[in-house]
């Protein structure tokens, strides 16, 4: 007769906790809930930063003498042009004296052989970490 006590017990006591919405956690046996995933960090701009490198590709492999245009920003769309710089052979130019946090546009254009024209335009504040066009 204990023994069916105890199964009694035990049934209604899991049936309770099924109704109560608890789940097992093989890893906490006392009952602490398994916590939920952190949020995602917000990046900001990088607040010293006063160069932007630029990286121009093309399938992965790097597009020298591509010209590059910094523009002003505004609202999110190219503005005024401010310069134009080319890349190097490694498919890179580095934009200097900038002003730390604020936004600007990057844009380049290319033409892949047999192909029309592709154009990519980057406007951000985050050119800090570096801006990348990929065609």
């Amino acid at each position: 007769m204990p023994k069916r006590m105890l199964l009694i017990g035990l049934a209604v006591a899991s049936l309770a906790l099924a109704a109560c919405g608890a789940s097992y956690n093989p890893n906490d046996l006392y009952g602490t809930p398994v916590p939920s995933s952190s949020p995602t960090p917000t990046v900001t701009p990088e607040p010293t930063a006063s160069s932007a490198l630029v990286v121009v590709t093309a399938a992965g492999t790097p597009v020298p003498n591509q010209p590059v245009n910094l523009y002003t920003d505004v609202s999110g769309r190219a503005g005024t042009l401010i310069m134009t710089q080319l890349t190097n052979s490694g498919g890179e130019t580095t934009f200097v004296n900038l002003t730390p946090k604020a936004n600007y546009c990057f844009a380049t254009s290319y033409t892949p052989a047999g192909s029309t024209q592709q154009t990519q335009t980057t406007c951000t504040d985050l050119w800090g970490f570096g801006v990348d066009f990929a065609f």
